[in-house]
């Protein structure tokens, strides 16, 4: 159903099943196909279109070209009892992470604390699909992503590190308070998303491949993002890539490029979960109440999970390209 505009209206069901037989249409499994799709309609709910149904066409890319692996077989180390390490085999991050959640959360509530290290891994995507299902648990999550090098940081002229996502998730009893935001002043693909329709984008988002601050889409495309609050934003995604690479994923600087060429990025991905009754059993309650006074007396609604929209709206072009890929591909004629 269309709205009108250059879009397509979908309830989440249906985004779902055609994001899952999309995935399914270029060569993922099944279990592939599942955390992809619940990934992105995810994102969708949460306001979050740069890392829903569009960005799972870079997913579908990558598959085409073997860059991610569909039908990963990752392996799991538990060296520590709080300490979980997996190596994805080029595999969705969100796929590992399906696999390892239930020994991530067993083990906070165990030992207070937890960590789970991801390696070799593709794009982790919207960071919040992590930290509010482990918060969905009762738990406090931290999680971390590096990507290839895309930004410029402490003065440099040229990409020498990742966008580097970070998210924090609070438990909440109507769904978790969490934030998702990357260490770059916009996202990648949003910069992309300018230069494809040949729009200028804002002073402060990158720099040309002279170095130089552009507002050229296009340039910046070929040059580097620039980070949030100059250094403060370069600090926040120099320690996002000390976690995310604990396991041994790939920095930046040496990733592979997630949307070109045929190779794995191989990056690193850290969700920590902190069961906040090993400190003080009644911190949820605690937290609400402060959050409900800083609502209420301040107009700050820090992190609250917004409603889910009856029908999501996906781009006509997204939705084209979403049943071309789940369409088997036709035989040539003899």
């Amino acid at each position: 159903m269309s709205d009108g505009s250059n879009a397509v209206l979908l309830s989440s069901a249906a985004l779902e099943r055609a994001c899952a037989a999309a995935v399914r249409g270029v060569g993922g499994s099944e279990e592939t196909a599942a955390a992809l799709a619940a990934a992105s309609v995810q994102a969708e709910q949460r306001g979050k279109p740069a890392v829903g149904a569009a960005h799972l066409l870079d997913y579908l890319d990558a598959l085409r070209s073997g860059r991610l692996n569909g039908a990963p077989a990752p392996t799991m180390v538990h060296s520590r009892a709080a300490a979980i390490s997996v190596e994805a085999d080029a595999g969705a991050a969100q796929v590992v992470f399906d696999r390892a959640r239930p020994a991530l959360i067993d083990s906070a509530e165990r030992c207070g604390v937890a960590v789970l290290s991801i390696r070799n891994s593709f794009s982790a995507g919207e960071l919040a699909h992590y930290t509010t299902q482990v918060a969905d648990h009762g738990l406090i999550a931290l999680a971390c992503a590096n990507s290839p090098a895309l930004m410029a940081a402490y003065g440099a002229r040229t990409a020498v590190t990742g966008t580097n996502p970070l998210s924090f998730a609070l438990p909440h009893s109507h769904g978790p308070r969490v934030f998702d935001q990357a260490a770059s002043e916009t996202a990648w693909v949003s910069v992309r998303d300018a230069a494809a329709r040949g729009e200028s984008i804002p002073e402060g988002w990158a720099l040309g491949p002279d170095g130089e601050p552009t507002t050229d889409a296009a340039a910046g495309i070929d040059g580097a993002l620039l980070p949030f609050g100059g250094v403060k934003g370069a600090n926040i995604a120099m320690m996002v890539e000390m976690l995310a690479t604990l396991a041994g994923g790939s920095f930046s600087l040496d990733a592979g490029p997630f949307d070109s060429g045929v190779q794995p990025p191989q990056l690193g991905l850290f969700v920590a979960a902190i069961d906040p009754a090993a400190f003080d059993p009644g911190f949820a309650e605690r937290a609400e109440a402060h959050h409900r006074r800083l609502t209420e007396q301040h107009g700050v609604d820090f992190g609250r999970r917004k409603s889910s929209p009856a029908e999501i709206a996906i781009p006509h072009d997204v939705h084209e390209a979403l049943l071309a890929a789940a369409r088997p591909p036709e035989r040539s004629k003899q």
